[in-house]
């Protein structure tokens, strides 16, 4: 136990004696990595958007006009019965016509003699069964049912959502990769500086009998210290990202980033990773 403290304490001595560079390198990898923070998060938050959107998603099926409320009725209960379908509403036509008051502050039954506005019903489909593909022989289905005159559903706004998503993770997941593979290269890069200003004290530990990995594990230190304090530091600037971000949101939308811990916890975890692999990789070029 004592010597594991040892050659942890020795890796963040290490560190200390080499401030400016290790100090450059926290720096470089928290601003780099804060952008894939934001752009984890804003990934998020996109998911949790498309996952709150689905949930609204309703198909409008307008009858006849000579289509009776009860027949209406009926027709929304065989809907009910299809694959996919969740729940059905029935809009009588005078809902309607309370509907259209409410939305344009005016009685329909003053503009006209009689009611236009169609019964219909509004169907929401399970969450699983949103892909625009799986929609469609739903729409169709309905469509072709007798007294059914107009079937209409949010198809482009689905596709937007669900393309913006998609298109974004891809992104963001390409950027990760590189910044993290940079990030490899940093640490690897700092670990060398550590390990050339120090060859002389490596040459008498092996003198005296210090094993390969007695030398090497102060080092794998190093690195994994040198990530973790830029994770950290990536996490404050992402943080701060997303404030402003709301801060800027809250002039057009009461839509808000949730900061999700979660992401940050998994960032940093994975910058831990790339650091030992970067550290390994210095130590086994340059101790070997």
């Amino acid at each position: 136990m004592d010597k594991f403290i040892y050659l942890l304490m020795e890796g963040y001595r290490s560190l200390w004696r080499a401030k400016l560079s290790t100090f450059s390198s926290i720096a470089t990898i928290g601003v780099t990595l804060s952008f894939v923070g934001f752009g984890a998060m804003a990934t998020s938050n996109l998911a949790r958007l498309a996952n709150e959107s689905r949930t609204d998603y309703a198909i409008e099926v307008f009858f006849t006009q000579l289509t009776t409320d009860s027949e209406a009725q009926e027709i929304m209960n065989e809907i009910k019965s299809m694959d996919r379908v969740r729940e059905g509403v029935l809009i009588t036509k005078q809902e309607a016509a309370e509907i259209f008051q409410k939305e344009f502050g005016e009685n329909i039954y003053d503009l006209l003699d009689d009611n236009p506005l169609p019964t219909s019903c509004k169907i929401k489909l399970e969450e699983s069964g949103l892909e625009p593909a799986e929609i469609e022989p739903v729409v169709k289905a309905i469509e072709a049912m007798d007294k059914v005159e107009k079937v209409s559903y949010p198809a482009k706004a689905i596709t937007l959502i669900e393309s913006y998503f998609q298109g974004m993770l891809s992104v963001v997941a390409l950027i990760s990769m590189a910044i993290l593979m940079g990030t490899t290269v940093l640490v690897s890069n700092t670990i060398r500086l550590t390990i050339f200003s120090r060859k002389d004290l490596i040459r008498i530990l092996k003198l005296v009998g210090a094993t390969d990995r007695f030398v090497k594990i102060p080092f794998i230190v190093e690195g994994i210290i040198v990530g973790i304090a830029g994770g950290v530091l990536s996490s404050l600037l992402t943080y701060l990202f997303i404030r402003t971000a709301n801060s800027f949101l809250m002039l057009f939308t009461p839509y808000q980033l949730i900061w999700d811990w979660r992401v940050i916890i998994l960032l940093i975890l994975v910058v831990a990773l790339f650091s030992i692999l970067g550290s390994r990789k210095a130590v086994k070029k340059l101790l070997t």
